[in-house]
C-alpha cells in the first residue's frame, strides 16, 4: 500500500547531537611543558582562563546555529511547533477522493485517490516538528497467520485466518479548522469528517497512535533515506505496511481498508485548512466525548422507554 519519498532528518539529528555535546563536559587540554620564569608564554591574566571555556562556547554556538537552521525549516515548510501549546500545525487543503478513505493526511504527492487532506509540508520536516513536541515512536499494527491454519468450513462460520495486533504507542489528536464562506472560523475533530460504513456514523472508539515512519536505502548500496518524503503517505485509517507513515488510527474495524467515507462536514474540496497535532486531549474531543455520552445515554432512555411502551 504504499510508495517511498526522500529527505534527510540531518537538521533533527544534528540538533539532537550538538545539544547533547553541549551538555557533555569538554575534557582540558595536555599540559604543555613549563615556560622559563623570565619569560612567560602568556600574560598571568590569559593564564587564569579556564581552559574548558571556549570549547563549551564552539559547542553551545553550534548547537544553537542548527537549531536556528532547523526553525528556519520549520518556516520555510510552514510547520509551526507550539510547546506551551503541545501542538504541532501545518496548512492542508481538502481533497475529492473518488475511493474508499486509507489516510486522512498526505502529502501532494502520496495517494490523492484515497486521501482525506494534502498538504505541501515535507514529512520529514514535519516528523522533525512532532518529535521536538515530545512524541515517542511507537510499534505499527502486525499480523500473521494463525497455525494451524483454520478449516474452510470454519472460515465459512466466521473464523478469522490471520491474528492481528493492533498498533501500540503514545496516542495523538487532531483538529481541522478553516473559514466558512461567512469568513467564520469552523473547526472539528477530525473522527468528525470520517464515516465508519459498517456502523453508518462518525467514527467512534478510535485511537491515532504516532508511529514516526522509518528510514530505510530505497536502492541497493545507497544510503536510508526517511521513507515519507519519498511516499507521500502521512496519517492512515487502516492498518497498513510497511509503517512508512507517521501516525496511523486504532480501530476494531482498521484492517478494512474499504470501510472509510467522508460525513458532509467535510468542507467543500480545494478548501485551505489549518490542520493541527495535540500532544494532550484537545477540549474539542473532551467536548465530543462529552457529547457522544449524552447521546449514548439518551438512546437508552429512548430504548428502555419503546420496551414500556410494549
Amino acid at each position: 500500500m504504499s510508495t517511498i519519498q526522500r529527505f534527510r532528518l540531518l537538521p533533527l539529528l544534528l540538533a539532537a547531537a550538538a545539544a547533547a555535546c553541549a551538555q557533555q563536559p569538554t575534557p582540558a587540554p595536555a599540559p604543555t611543558p613549563a615556560q622559563p620564569p623570565q619569560a612567560p608564554a602568556q600574560p598571568p591574566q590569559a593564564q587564569a582562563q579556564p581552559p574548558q571555556a571556549q570549547p563549551q562556547g564552539d559547542a553551545a554556538a553550534q548547537g544553537r546555529a542548527t537549531a536556528a537552521a532547523m526553525l528556519a525549516q520549520f518556516a520555510e515548510q510552514k510547520v509551526e511547533v507550539d510547546l506551551k501549546a503541545g501542538t504541532v500545525t501545518i496548512p492542508a487543503v481538502v481533497n475529492a477522493p473518488p475511493d474508499p478513505i486509507e489516510y486522512l493526511l498526505i502529502h501532494r504527492t502520496g495517494k490523492r485517490h484515497e486521501a482525506m487532506f494534502w498538504t505541501r509540508s515535507k514529512p520529514s520536516v514535519l516528523n522533525a516538528a512532532l518529535l521536538l513536541l515530545g512524541l515517542v515512536p511507537g510499534h505499527n499494527a502486525t499480523c500473521k497467520e494463525k497455525d494451524p491454519a483454520p478449516t474452510l468450513e470454519e472460515i465459512e462460520k466466521g473464523a478469522d485466518p490471520l491474528i492481528v495486533t493492533p498498533p501500540a504507542g503514545q496516542e495523538l489528536w487532531m483538529t481541522v479548522s478553516w473559514k466558512d464562506e461567512a469568513g467564520k472560523v469552523q473547526e472539528h475533530c477530525i473522527e468528525d469528517f470520517l464515516v465508519d460504513l459498517t456502523a453508518q456514523a462518525p467514527v467512534r472508539d478510535a485511537s491515532w497512535i504516532y508511529i514516526g515512519g522509518r528510514m530505510a536505502s530505497l536502492y541497493k548500496g545507497e544510503p536510508e533515506e526517511f521513507v515519507a518524503d519519498f511516499e507521500g503517505n502521512l496519517v492512515s485509517v487502516c492498518y497498513l505496511t510497511p509503517d512508512n507513515h507517521l501516525a496511523t488510527m486504532k480501530h476494531e474495524r482498521a484492517r478494512d481498508d474499504q470501510n472509510w467515507w467522508i460525513t458532509d462536514l467535510l468542507p467543500p474540496p480545494g478548501t485551505e485548512v489549518r490542520f493541527v497535532f495535540h500532544k494532550e486531549k484537545s477540549e474539542l474531543h473532551k467536548a465530543r466525548e462529552k457529547r457522544l455520552a449524552e447521546e449514548d445515554a439518551q438512546a437508552k432512555k429512548d430504548e428502555a422507554g419503546k420496551k414500556d411502551g410494549k
